[in-house]
């Protein structure tokens, strides 16, 4: 019993997470998402680019050193007298020098202004990371809902079958009890044929859907809920009050803006190529040798020793001035103002993209209250509709094909139900992306309407 044991306990850790909820599902999809990482990624490369841009502008301290041997032989006539004579220099050494610097820019145009659009980068990562959030989210959200509204729409299939086949087994006794006729029967027979056909569609359905949620949570084998039958959407504020959430909180829009700040600084670092940098050197330098020095004329050799120390302190103010560059400097100045000005442009379509969302999901949500409440009405309205046709068959009031019809249109109701749920979350969730709330507490929120409602048993267990 013990390996078993350990073998189960082993297969049971292996084993991908699953997620029974909405939030399990997303939380299963950030760790999961390439997209979401790689904004992560840019984040950190971006924060990783302002202390370097920094660095420009803050004193440089440099050190130098050196040591070796310096050996000289040096024989040239020189003029003694009456005439040249031969005289020879010999020198055996050994050097050593040090020096230490320390430069601080006063003036630098480009380097000051290419810090402040390092910070802006920063920005505009941390802005469009938030954004590939909010895209997750309502990517993996929608993914949870289609999938929840493929539960449902089995739910009702099989429901609806059942009802059928019960049907027709009642006609098929009426008949040979010689209650009704023939025809009743056959009516019944191919309706029930026709909801297991029906019934084998949106299994297939449901087997599509449960995969491309899987694709963004990483885990196979999800059971998620059918939807609720009621959904509680939350009170619209008014049109005005979501613009100004989204001007001042969507990221997309953050990023844009950003991104423009950016541009416009590095356009304006490029204009550093015109004015000159200015900078404060300090500078220490020592130098000692220590030896052997002789002169040899005549035959005769006097030597000494060829020890020295030399120290050197300067205080330099360096001014560079790049006169003339062939031109280079205005042409990247042209190109970063083109792509400044390009940036701008970028940042304020975003921003109509993002009102255009707002003004759309706005209206589509002011519908969706009507249409979910009439859904609501008529499917509790088809469902006794059922009810009561079946018992006016069972007292020969109504025909068969009344019941068929009055099934009919429960199943009708029931699926306009569940798409009216789906578009209602969908446009929550598009609205809540376009104001830059579509945030974890906001999925967290969906999440508990989502499986705080009664729902009919799933009765999933063969849909694949």
């Amino acid at each position: 019993m013990r390996p078993i044991f350990i073998c189960c306990v082993a297969l049971a850790l292996a084993a991908p997470a699953r997620a029974d909820t909405l939030w399990q599902a997303w939380q299963l999809a950030r760790a999961n998402d390439p997209a979401f990482a790689a904004a992560g990624a840019q984040l950190r490369a971006a924060a990783t680019a302002e202390p370097a841009a920094l660095a420009a502008l803050l004193p440089q301290f440099t050190l130098s050193a050196s040591a070796g041997p310096q050996n000289q032989h040096l024989a040239a006539p020189e003029f003694y007298g009456s005439g040249f004579e031969p005289v020879t220099q010999t020198q055996k050494l050994g050097v050593s020098t040090w020096q230490a610097t320390i430069t601080q820019p006063l003036f630098d145009w480009t380097a000051l202004k290419t810090y402040q659009a390092s910070r802006y980068a920063v920005q505009a990562a941390a802005a469009n990371y938030q954004a590939s959030l909010e895209a997750l989210t309502v990517a993996l959200a929608t993914a949870y809902v289609t999938d929840a509204q493929a539960a449902a729409d089995l739910v009702s299939f099989r429901a609806a079958e059942r009802g059928f086949a019960q049907q027709y087994q009642n006609a098929e006794a009426r008949y040979r009890a010689g209650l009704t006729g023939i025809i009743n029967a056959d009516e019944a027979q191919a309706a029930d044929r026709s909801l297991q056909v029906q019934v084998a569609q949106a299994q297939e359905t449901l087997i599509a859907a449960d995969q491309a949620l899987a694709a963004l949570t990483g885990s196979q084998g999800e059971a998620v809920d059918p939807l609720p039958n009621e959904l509680p959407l939350p009170p619209l504020s008014g049109l005005d009050v979501w613009m100004a959430q989204a001007r001042r909180g969507n990221p997309v829009i953050a990023a844009a803006r950003a991104a423009t700040l950016d541009d416009a600084s590095l356009a304006e670092a490029a204009k550093g190529g015109f004015l000159p940098d200015v900078a404060l050197q300090l500078q220490h330098a020592a130098s000692e040798q220590g030896g052997s020095a002789g002169d040899t004329f005549q035959g005769q050799t006097i030597s000494g020793p060829g020890n020295l120390l030399q120290q050197d302190n300067a205080v330099t103010v360096q001014f560079t001035w790049n006169v003339f560059s062939g031109g280079a400097t205005r042409s990247a100045v042209d190109q970063a103002e083109a792509i400044s000005d390009q940036a701008g442009d970028d940042a304020a379509t975003a921003q109509i993209g993002v009102m255009q969302a707002i003004h759309t999901n706005y209206q589509a949500l002011t519908i969706d209250k009507a249409n979910l409440a009439a859904a609501e009405a008529a499917s509790e309205a088809a469902a006794a509709a059922v009810d009561a046709a079946n018992q006016a068959v069972l007292s020969g009031l109504l025909s068969e094909s009344d019941l068929i019809n009055d099934r009919q249109q429960l199943l009708s109701a029931q699926l306009a139900l569940h798409a009216a749920v789906t578009a209602a979350i969908s446009h929550e969730l598009a609205l809540a992306q376009a104001a830059g709330s579509a945030t974890p507490d906001f999925i967290q929120t969906l999440s508990a309407v989502l499986t705080s409602e009664e729902t009919p048993p799933h009765d999933r267990k063969n849909h694949n």
